[in-house]
C-alpha cells in the first residue's frame, strides 16, 4: 500500500478522536483530501504548491508518466492510459506512490502492491463487484463522473460504493463544488475529492477554504438511551467503528 491509502486510512481511524502530533496540520485540519487529476509535471507540480494533498499526472503509457514524473517533490499518482507488464518498478524508482487502473487493464500489470493501486469504479456495478474490490489491496477506489450539484439519488450512489467497496473512496468534483455538498460527499463516506485538469490555482485555494469548513464525522452512537441498536455512518475500508458485545 502507498502513502495515498495510508493517509487516507489514517484520516478514517482518526475521525471524532485526536490526529496524532506527527500528522501534518493542513491533514489535521481537513476532512477530505484533495488531489489535482490529469495534465502533466508542471501542472501537478503547481497543484501541489498550491495546497493540494495529491497530484496525478496523465500519461499514455509508463515511459511517458516517469518522466512526467521527474522532478515533482509531494505525494504523486500517475493516470496511465496502457500499462506494460514490468513497468512497476521503473514508476516506483520515478517517486510515483499510486497508478490509476481501469477495469479493463491486466491484472498482472497492476499486482504487487507497488506502486499502490487505485481503481476507476464504476457506480452501476452490481453489489458482489463492488464487494470483491476489498480483496485487491486496492489505495483507493475513484468514481471519476464528476458531482456538480449533489442530488440525493447521487449521494445514495456513492455511498452504496462507499460501503461496498472495501476501500477508500475519491470523488471527482468540480472546483466549485459547494461546502453543503462536499460535507454531504464526507458523510457518505468519500475520504477524498479530485480536481480535474486546468483547475487554476486560485480555484484550489477557495476549494480548500471550503473543505477547511467542512467538520469531522462524529463517530455514531452504537446505541440509544433505550438499548436500539444503531447503524453507523458509512465507512470506507479499515473503518474502525467499535463492534457490539452482546453477540
Amino acid at each position: 500500500m502507498g502513502r495515498l491509502g495510508e493517509t487516507l486510512r489514517r484520516k478514517q481511524r482518526s475521525e471524532g478522536g485526536r490526529l496524532g502530533f506527527g500528522t501534518p496540520a493542513r491533514e489535521r485540519r481537513r476532512a477530505l483530501l484533495l488531489g489535482a487529476l490529469g495534465g502533466g509535471a508542471e501542472e501537478a507540480a503547481a497543484a501541489l504548491a498550491a495546497g493540494a494533498d495529491f497530484a496525478i499526472v496523465s500519461a499514455p503509457d509508463a515511459e511517458s508518466a516517469v518522466e512526467a514524473a521527474r522532478g515533482v517533490e509531494g505525494l504523486l499518482g500517475a493516470d496511465v492510459a496502457s500499462l506494460a507488464a514490468g513497468s512497476a518498478p521503473a514508476l516506483r524508482e520515478a517517486g510515483l506512490d499510486f497508478v490509476i487502473a481501469d477495469p479493463q487493464a491486466s491484472a498482472a500489470d497492476v499486482a504487487g502492491g507497488e506502486p499502490g493501486l487505485v481503481l476507476a469504479a464504476d457506480e452501476a456495478w452490481e453489489e458482489a463487484r463492488l464487494r470483491a474490490l476489498a480483496t485487491l489491496g486496492l489505495d483507493a477506489a475513484l468514481v471519476r463522473a464528476p458531482v456538480g450539484a449533489l442530488t440525493l439519488a447521487r449521494r445514495i450512489s456513492l455511498t452504496r460504493v462507499a460501503m461496498l467497496c472495501g476501500a477508500p473512496l475519491l470523488v471527482a468534483v468540480e472546483p466549485d463544488a459547494a461546502s453543503a455538498d462536499l460535507t454531504a460527499l464526507r458523510d457518505g463516506g468519500a475520504g477524498g475529492v479530485v480536481v480535474p485538469a486546468g483547475t487554476s490555482a486560485d480555484a484550489l485555494a477557495r476549494l480548500i477554504e471550503r473543505i477547511e469548513t467542512v467538520p469531522p464525522r462524529k463517530r455514531a452512537r452504537r446505541r440509544d438511551e433505550d438499548g436500539i441498536a444503531l447503524v453507523p455512518a458509512a465507512r470506507g475500508a479499515d473503518g474502525d467503528g467499535e463492534r457490539d458485545d452482546d453477540d
